[in-house]
């Protein structure tokens, strides 16, 4: 291109950032500059989104594009106000967002979601700060704001009074209808075992789609009613909505809980019949399923069928023979893995060290334990050596079992 301007500078920038290249679109910057082109506010907007995928570098680099856009007299710009602050929030840099938010000469409902979303992941009381000073200033959230603000709220000590403000601002705004919002909705009285309200939830949605089913089975799940999970599965289907691999796993966790074998393998069937039998996360359900009904012989099929197993796949493998009589079965799949080349986790190593207390398997429990340091740079955590101390005082070494209580760095009576 021989004659370049800013138009074409811009187009660039944005489509490195955009292809993942946001070191070359800085570089690409820098040339513009040097090039003596004064970089315009949709320059500066995308060169500030690239800073905010670079590690390290990224946060200085984001404060001297701003402070040109500054001395360019684009502070007023909300465009590049909104690009900052994301970059802030991407390095973690909360206190310069805040900071930024407050002093700022424009910001709209993107200024405000972008910190929503901050405060979302780390911390649920200032995201209820907030958002009630969203509703004091007057400010209309739409979608993503109630998204934000939901999903945020999950878990947290604050829903009963913040989220019940939501969920009637909510009511009030007209977003009641949107899907996504709704499914944040139920995900949080859901996960803060509101029942009722999570419940009541998924029965005011107009609109329901394959999440808002399995917000509502995973629900039921984790508030204690498994065979309520499996009814919702079934309803499901029923109304002509396909289960997604969340849905699938809900249910085999059901059948687990319960205890189901029969439920179990119809939801195998189904999975199979549905060709999502390739899936690492639904068959380490289905070996966990299986596992828990006492078919040791399903949970080693599963395993055998699939193209690739995860360490999640093998400890749930593992956990499955020790904890149904077959210690010797379960320490060799422990070997069987090494020998894949596949490192072991902390639940891996806790499965075998349990697998080797059943068995009464000191010496191979003495090399699994220790190997967890030598060789894995792994600490043993205080499950190991309960399963430690376990298993040397059923085999009757009860000084080995007190010698390891005495260096174990946590207080003896948690574990032993």
């Amino acid at each position: 291109m021989p004659r370049r301007n800013a138009v074409s500078w811009t187009t660039a920038i944005a489509g490195l950032t955009q292809g993942g290249q946001p070191r070359e679109a800085l570089a690409l910057f820098k040339r513009l500059r040097r090039a003596g082109l004064p970089p315009n506010e949709f320059t500066l907007v995308s060169a500030l989104n690239a800073s905010s995928f670079v590690g390290g570098a990224g946060v200085g680099r984001a404060r001297q594009l701003f402070a040109l856009a500054v001395r360019l007299g684009f502070d007023s710009n909300v465009f590049l106000t909104n690009a900052f602050l994301a970059a802030m929030v991407r390095h973690g840099q909360l206190a310069d967002a805040v900071r930024l938010f407050d002093n700022a000469n424009a910001w709209d409902i993107v200024s405000w979601n972008t910190l929503l979303t901050a405060f979302a992941h780390r911390s649920s009381l200032r995201l209820c700060t907030l958002w009630r000073r969203m509703a004091i200033e007057g400010v209309s959230a739409d979608g993503f704001s109630f998204s934000t603000v939901l999903s945020g709220l999950s878990g947290s000590a604050n829903v009963a009074a913040t989220g019940l403000q939501v969920h009637a601002q909510l009511v009030k705004s007209g977003f009641v209808d949107d899907v996504c919002v709704g499914n944040y909705m139920q995900e949080m009285y859901m996960k803060n075992k509101q029942l009722e309200s999570g419940i009541r939830a998924f029965t005011e949605m107009r609109h329901r789609d394959v999440v808002s089913w399995t917000e509502l089975a995973a629900g039921l799940l984790h508030c204690g009613e498994p065979a309520e999970s499996l009814r919702v599965v079934s309803d499901m289907i029923l109304d002509g909505i396909r289960p997604n691999n969340y849905t699938i796993v809900a249910a085999a966790n059901a059948c687990a809980n319960l205890a189901n074998l029969n439920q179990g393998r119809k939801i195998h069937g189904y999975v199979i019949k549905l060709g999502g039998d390739s899936n690492v996360g639904v068959n380490n359900a289905l070996i966990d399923m299986y596992a828990k009904c006492r078919s040791v012989t399903g949970a080693h099929k599963v395993f055998q069928s699939m193209q690739r197993q995860s360490v999640v796949s093998w400890t749930a493998m593992i956990m499955a023979f020790a904890q149904n009589g077959q210690a010797r079965e379960a320490v060799k799949v422990f070997d069987d893995m090494l020998l894949e080349g596949m490192a072991p986790n902390h639940a891996a190593y806790n499965s075998v060290l349990y697998a080797c207390s059943q068995g009464g398997f000191v010496d191979e429990g003495w090399i699994y334990f220790e190997a967890m340091a030598d060789k894995f740079g792994g600490e043993p955590g205080e499950d190991h050596f309960a399963c430690m101390v376990d298993l040397l005082t059923k085999a009757g070494r009860i000084e080995e079992a007190e010698e390891l209580i005495s260096r174990m760095p946590f207080r003896p009576g948690v574990v032993a």
